[in-house]
Parts: structure tokens; sequence; C-alpha cells
């Protein structure tokens, strides 16, 4: 197995892109990858990839979907298209219009892709239209991929680490203030999609861009993150 590919389970892969930086912050994000029934492999929320993260993924076989489940994280997509041209490009709902230069082949609406039967299931956190999340859950592994669900960073320094201060987002798994703030616009409706995963899914481990794998407890510690939208 490559260095560029963290296994996650079997069949579940992430590659971390640690320099990533926004707003001069470096926070991080992530590129996953899941296998389908098929044989093929979905590319979940594609980051910067290198021409050596490409190669490891092509080494883990045929590349079908480029799955881009957000409006925010929309800036490498393209760049992933053209990485694996015989790709399927399957995104949120006005990822089209925000990315020139890429054809999206299916939106996601209120059920998984069918690609995806068997092995991944999904579901929209409401109530936060600017991030335009859809979620997924692989139950083979009991693994929940998100993007920007939540935050899971730990060990920051300096600036970085001041701003998540701030955010009240240092060391633990959370939604920080800014996120609550900007992206969160209907409470309720966010609280209510997440006791819908909650209670459907029985999550044990969670992929979020920005940050650590959380390994156990996803279930318990995904409410407690959003305990705020609960209340």
């Amino acid at each position: 197995m490559s260095a560029e590919l963290h296994v996650v389970a079997d069949g579940v892969w992430t590659i971390h892109h640690r320099d990533f930086s926004m707003g001069g912050m470096r926070l991080g994000t992530r590129s996953n990858l899941f296998r389908l029934a098929d044989g093929t492999l979905a590319l979940h929320a594609p980051g910067p990839l290198t021409p050596a993260q490409i190669a490891a993924i092509r080494g883990l076989g045929e590349v079908s979907v480029v799955l881009v489940p957000n409006l925010l994280h929309n800036g490498y997509c393209a760049a992933a298209a053209r990485a694996f041209p015989a790709a399927k490009v399957i995104a949120a709902p006005g990822v089209a219009a925000k990315v020139s230069g890429m054809a999206v082949h299916e939106e996601l609406g209120e059920r998984a892709p069918g690609a995806f039967a068997g092995v991944a299931e999904m579901m929209r956190l409401e109530g936060c239209p600017k991030m335009g999340e859809y979620v997924f859950f692989l139950p083979g592994s009991r693994t929940l991929l998100g993007v920007d669900l939540a935050f899971n960073l730990h060990g920051l320094t300096g600036f970085d680490r001041f701003a998540m201060w701030m955010n009240n987002a240092n060391d633990k798994f959370c939604v920080t203030n800014l996120g609550r703030s900007m992206y969160v616009a209907d409470r309720a409706a966010a609280g209510g999609s997440v006791v819908r995963m909650t209670d459907a899914w029985d999550v044990e481990q969670i992929v979020v861009s920005h940050g650590e794998l959380l390994k156990s407890d996803g279930r318990r510690v995904l409410r407690e993150a959003w305990s705020f939208a609960l209340e």
C-alpha cells in the first residue's frame, strides 16, 4: 500500500493533504475513496491531488465516480475529473454553476446514486444551504464520510491554534463557532438531520475533511458535536 493512502477500513481509504490552507490557516483537507459493488472506486471530496497520489489511486483500481458532496469543497474537483476522465461526476446541486470546465453527469437528490447501491447510504444535512452537504454512510465498515459536517483538529500551534481557540475548536470533534454562525441557517432542521443520521446509522468511524479520523463511538460524538442544534 502506498504511503499516500491511509486505510480507514476494508475498501475505504483517505489521503490527508496536511499542508492545505484556507484563510491563512493550515488546517489540511482530505480526499477519500471507497470501493463500489462492481469493484470500481468512488473518489469522495477530491482535494489537491499530486501526481504521486493520483498514481496511488490508480493502483487501487478504476475510479468510476468523482463525488462532490458539498458546495464548499469544489476547488479541486475539475482537476480530479481530468485526472480520471472515464469517471462520472456526481455532485451536490449548485456545484455545476460554480465550477467551469467540468461536466456534472448526475446531481445528488433524495436517494443515494444507483452506483452506490449495496455500499453507501446518503442523507442531506438540512438547514445549511450555503454548505449544501450530503453525508454518506458505509454500513459495511460503519464509516461515515463527511466534509464540513464537523472539524476534528488536534495539535495545532501558533496562529492556527489561536484561530481555532477563537472558534472553540481545538483538540475536539465539533462544529466551529464560525460554522455555526455562517453556515447553520436553521438549527432545528440541521439538528433534525443529525438525529435522523444517528438514529438510522450505527456510526463507529467518522472521516471529515479538516482534522483527524474519529476512530470510535461516532454516533455519540456526532450528536454531541451538534448538541447546540438539538436543544
